[in-house]
């Protein structure tokens, strides 16, 4: 018997010690209750613990519930445990009444933690505290992922009440659960209402992954110089390397937007006849409302129906009440349709002078510089890029055009050794910029490599080089810039 009790004292003693540490605020006393109570606790919690070091979740689940039941004030680390506890059971519980009973635990677990939020903040580290918002939106996720009767309108709710509660930090696979859940809710019910939110959802998800992977561009990349020397063919050109936060956001957040474009794209809320349906008679009853017509300007310009007649409509009511840089862009996609490119220029040219946002002028003139391209305006195309790279420094698409415009440039191919020499320079050239593009904006790498691939063929020979002298790693000149000579 004695033995008994001095273990239990042993026990309580380390774990009063695990618990006491790195928290200030509340006593242990107040986090675990007197008597029987905290004994129960510390064995069940220390019980708990072990089975969940070791992912024996279902021998962890009655000792874990015992200290949410008895002291939710105990630690940070039971919600936190709580939640992959119950998922893991969930995922492989078969019983319906068993597995039913689990996600009610689950539930409550996340209330009963946004009930005592404040209290469980006064003792937090600064990785554990949260807010309501963030507890809400876990919630939903458990609520939408494993609960056995989902219900797309309480999910959707609650997806909706923890974002709007956390604004703009909301984390990916939050986002990840929300737009599947819009998604799904629109695909049940087929109306105009969901359809709406839907697009709403989709533009606001988007925008939260298009910002954060902006973000990510402010770590710079490590470019590793060539070493023409080594063994390694891989080593014989730079390298990007990204950064280790750039490639966490981006591991996070493109897989994200990624996501939601395809859902976008396979639900056909896009549907011009359907967007037409929801906006034309907002469009009508906007007539003299900017704000209003500009909102639906930019909804029919992001899902790609800005070819359609109730877009010029809103676009001409919107620049009789003011010129605006999204009324100008409506008058300008009016006459692109017409095959009017010059009238169109004019007015994109236009929205530029109008518009006060540096991110929205570069991509105006990014627009103007791909119908250049498309005309065969080389030269025009790269001035208009190098204007939108003025306004948006790290926009890598732009560098991209710009080597698509200096291989669009090089001389005619030809078996001539010097004409193919010099000819190699203007691929060597592209490839700089395709790297430049990786180094400013790591989102675009799959596209940059992708184009550096193809130009490796336009690289001068190494068996022709060595009869010339040349070596891979030269400073070479071309179209005014100074390179460095690629060889294969």
């Amino acid at each position: 018997m004695k033995k008994k009790v001095l273990s239990a004292f042993v026990m309580a003693t380390v774990a009063i010690s695990a618990f006491a540490q790195g928290y200030a605020g509340t006593t242990f006393n107040d986090r675990i209750g007197h008597g029987q109570d905290s004994i129960d606790v510390i064995n069940n919690f220390s019980l708990y613990r072990e089975e969940f070091k070791n992912k024996n979740y279902e021998e962890a689940y009655n000792s874990w519930k015992v200290v949410m039941d008895k002291a939710p004030l105990a630690q940070i680390r039971i919600y936190q445990d709580g939640d992959i506890i119950c998922q893991e059971l969930l995922k492989k519980e078969t019983d319906a009444a068993k597995k039913q009973e689990i996600f009610n635990t689950l539930m409550n677990m996340h209330d009963t933690r946004i009930k005592l939020l404040d209290d469980l903040n006064s003792f937090a580290t600064k990785l554990t505290t949260t807010t309501k918002g963030n507890i809400l939106c876990r919630k939903a996720y458990d609520y939408y992922y494993y609960n056995p009767k989902p219900n797309y309108e309480e999910a959707y709710k609650l997806f909706k009440d923890g974002i709007d509660d956390l604004g703009e930090n909301v984390e990916a696979y939050i986002l990840y659960g929300f737009i599947q859940c819009s998604y799904n809710r629109f695909q049940n019910k087929k109306d105009d209402q969901t359809r709406e939110d839907f697009i709403n959802d989709y533009m606001n998800t988007n925008d939260i992954c298009e910002r954060l992977l902006d973000e990510a561009k402010q770590y710079p990349a490590e470019v590793i110089p060539a070493n023409p020397e080594s063994e390694d063919s891989t080593e014989w050109e730079e390298r990007v390397v990204l950064s280790p936060e750039a490639e966490k956001i981006i591991k996070n957040y493109q897989p994200t937007q990624d996501l939601c474009n395809d859902l976008f794209v396979k639900s056909g809320a896009a549907d011009c006849d359907a967007l037409t349906k929801i906006y034309e008679g907002k469009v009508e009853g906007a007539k003299q409302d900017l704000a209003q017509l500009n909102t639906i300007l930019k909804i029919l310009q992001n899902f790609e129906c800005d070819k359609s007649d109730l877009y010029y409509k809103a676009a001409d009511y919107a620049y009789e009440l003011n010129k605006t840089p999204n009324a100008a862009l409506g008058k300008a996609a009016k006459l692109l349709k017409a095959g009017d490119t010059d009238g169109a220029m004019k007015y994109l040219q236009e929205a530029i002078e109008l518009e006060t946002d540096a991110t929205k002028k570069g991509k105006t003139a990014f627009s103007i510089a791909q119908i250049l391209y498309s005309k065969g305006n080389i030269s025009g195309c790269r001035q208009y890029c190098n204007t939108a790279l003025r306004y948006i420094p790290s926009m890598g698409r732009a560098y991209l055009m710009i080597a698509n415009c200096i291989v669009r440039s090089a001389p005619a191919a030809s078996q001539n050794t010097d004409a193919m020499l010099t000819r190699s320079y203007y691929y060597c050239l592209a490839t700089d910029k395709c790297l430049k593009a990786m180094a400013v904006d790591p989102s675009c790498a799959g596209r940059a490599n992708s184009q550096i691939a193809n130009y490796r063929n336009g690289y001068y020979p190494k068996s022709e080089a060595f009869f010339k002298g040349l070596k891979a790693g030269q400073s070479v000149t071309v179209m005014g810039e100074t390179t460095t000579l690629r060889l294969r």
